[in-house]
């Protein structure tokens, strides 16, 4: 992130700084839309409040009135690309389709454009600013997390993994190889890519 930034006030003065008219849904999607665009282009330590406003047609007043900090705004606008409600898998479907379907919509965004150095971006801003860190992870529990803990403790009752499996675990292997791509080797991730998680997965947690 860049030193052009207004610093950002805390205690009560932050408070009202953020207290104003509601935002307006376009005015939020323009300004997550040049956030997203400045990751892609300057990725995180470039990143740059000011050129997302210029680029927004909004005032970093308005900006740091509705997000707590750059990388809040950050870790917001990579999330803006998924979408909201993945289409459901059926319960009695494969359970590796069942996984995939978790960890596809985020992979999807990763590989569409210039994605992939934008959600490496937003990674890096979630673990500079812990309440980015709390956003991400909250998207993280919520949407990944506990449904799959809901799939494997029915794959645990099926006797088709071991029943003492582990939910930080199964994350861990799950996402672990797409955060080492992203961030250590800066590589593609194939469109396989999911599958092959899913399976390795799986195969890791089997009963002995």
């Amino acid at each position: 992130m860049s030193d052009d930034e207004i610093p950002v006030p805390g205690g009560e003065e932050a408070e009202k700084r953020r207290v104003g008219p509601r935002r307006s849904e376009a005015s939020t999607n323009a300004v997550l839309v040049a956030a997203y665009t400045e990751l892609s282009e300057h990725g995180w330590r470039g990143f740059s409040v000011d050129r997302v406003a210029k680029n927004a047609k909004a005032s970093k007043q308005t900006i740091y009135r509705w997000w707590k900090s750059a990388a809040c705004l950050a870790v917001d606008a990579a999330l803006a690309t998924l979408a909201e409600k993945p289409a459901p898998v059926a319960a009695n479907a494969d359970v590796r389709d069942r996984i995939t379907a978790l960890i596809e919509p985020m992979l999807v965004a990763v590989r569409t454009g210039d994605g992939a150095h934008a959600w490496r971006g937003a990674l890096l801003a979630a673990a500079d600013d812990s309440e980015a860190g709390e956003t991400f992870r909250g998207w993280f529990s919520e949407s990944v997390k506990v449904p799959l803990r809901h799939i494997l403790a029915e794959q645990a009752l099926k006797g088709v993994i071991r029943r003492d499996w582990d939910i930080d675990l199964a994350t861990e292997l799950l996402f672990g190889p797409i955060w080492h791509r992203l961030i250590a080797m800066r590589g593609p991730v194939p469109e396989s890519y999911s599958r092959r998680l899913v399976e390795s997965v799986l195969k890791a947690l089997s009963p002995a």
